[in-house]
């Protein structure tokens, strides 16, 4: 079975370079173009001009456009970084069709991106560069400069566009394209050839680190549920701990400096954490407790007007109450005498203040002294849900339900409610 390509085509000589060997070398392909709006005139005419190639070479041709611009506006992240996303997110939605990615990346791209990461202090990682395969997408031109792609395309009378940004050196990579790989080249004129050579010895390098390191975060780390938890005294007794560290969370948006502070001090304080763009760290007993941001909606209550609605939450089912029954004591399932079930109720997080009577308890007790006695972490607070009727608290979903609306023998008929959709 023919593999499936789907070539990213911006116009300019690289990619248009990278197509045309596709053509010519018969492959079965479709072509992607991102038009950004960045360059009014010129993005719609660089779509045209890929628009008119793949209808010459009857090719497929999928075509996006974005508001780049509204995008970015709120993000706090670079027009460049924001185009990045918006592309590489926009072929993972259709790259389900295609065997792989193709991208035009070359030498000297890998060059500027491994000067770029060094300024950025990224680590081995970012010093391999780009790499020739990742996942399904292949860098077919990484071994060749730009200026021989160029060449090439002169060579063979292959029409591409310019991107006159591209010249720009305010942006920091054209600053290093036009500016400082010319220096290097003066010290070393094969400096692009080099560099290939450094990068290929640097990415096997970190290959075979890279599975050392997978060990150790093996042994230190567990997953439960949407958590990654690392064991404080396993890694308090690694000598390369910071390492390690800075391994598992770089991954997940943290910074080298709050890797150092969190790494440095194995006296912190229960209950600190530490917040990406994206997730948060606990310091907790034992693990250091890694999760993703909540996101608003898990917080906004939900009201729960009928007995229907409230089977759209829970699987409710309902029993007549018969002399010396015993009840199952599993906290993830409540019964409630079916006349102790009012409506409307509400399905909320827990809040400061709130109260209930445990059940089997003799009184009332805040929950957050109830969350203290049974050491529940603050990241286990928050996803923590409530059923209320009112100003009562009948169940923290999954933990406890509440003695006042127990089942007794005065009993006739109860209900037995069981998570769905929601729960601890």
């Amino acid at each position: 079975m023919r593999k499936r390509y789907l070539v990213a085509v911006s116009g300019g000589a690289d990619s248009t370079v990278a197509a045309t060997l596709f053509h010519e070398a018969g492959l079965h392909f479709a072509m992607a173009h991102c038009n950004f709006h960045l360059r009014g005139a010129d993005s719609d005419r660089d779509m045209r001009f890929v628009q008119e190639m793949a209808e010459r070479w009857n090719v497929p041709l999928l075509v996006r456009e974005f508001d780049t611009f509204s995008v970015q506006r709120d993000s706090g992240k670079s027009i460049e970084m924001v185009a990045r996303e918006l592309r590489y997110d926009w072929f993972s939605e259709i790259l389900s069709d295609y065997d792989h990615l193709v991208t035009a990346h070359h030498a000297t791209d890998a060059a500027e991106t491994q000067l770029l990461n060094l300024t950025r202090g990224t680590g081995l990682r970012g010093l391999c560069g780009i790499p020739s395969v990742n996942g399904k997408t292949i860098r077919p031109m990484l071994s060749f400069t730009a200026q021989e792609i160029r060449q090439y395309a002169e060579d063979h009378h292959i029409a591409y566009v310019e991107d006159y940004t591209n010249r720009d050196e305010h942006i920091a990579r054209n600053r290093i394209r036009h500016s400082v790989i010319p220096q290097l080249e003066a010290i070393n004129p094969q400096f692009l050839q080099t560099n290939t050579r450094t990068r290929q010895v640097l990415q096997r390098q970190y290959e075979y680190y890279q599975k050392h390191i997978a060990a150790e975060i093996r042994n230190i780390t567990s997953k439960e549920g949407r958590q990654l938890r690392i064991d404080r005294q396993k890694l308090s007794h690694n000598e390369d701990k910071t390492l390690i560290l800075y391994e598992i969370l770089n991954e997940y948006g943290f910074t080298a400096d709050a890797v150092e502070k969190i790494a440095a001090n194995d006296q912190m304080p229960v209950g600190r954490y530490f917040s990406s763009d994206s997730h948060r760290l606990l310091i907790d007993r034992e693990f250091l407790i890694l999760q993703p941001l909540l996101e608003e909606k898990e917080h906004i209550p939900i009201e729960i007007g009928s007995l229907e609605d409230l089977k759209a939450y829970f699987q409710v089912e309902e029993f007549d109450y018969q002399e010396g029954m015993v009840f199952d004591k599993n906290p993830k399932i409540l019964y409630i005498p079916k006349d102790k079930l009012t409506f409307p109720l509400e399905i909320r997080s827990w809040q400061h203040g709130d109260s209930f009577h445990p059940l089997g308890g003799k009184g009332r007790q805040k929950l957050s002294d109830f969350f203290t006695d049974h050491k529940i972490d603050r990241f286990a607070k928050e996803r923590i849900r409530l059923l209320c009727s009112g100003d009562n608290i009948l169940w923290i979903i999954g933990l406890r339900s509440d003695e006042r609306f127990k089942v007794t023998p005065k009993t006739e008929r109860y209900y037995r409610l069981s998570p769905l959709a929601v729960g601890h």
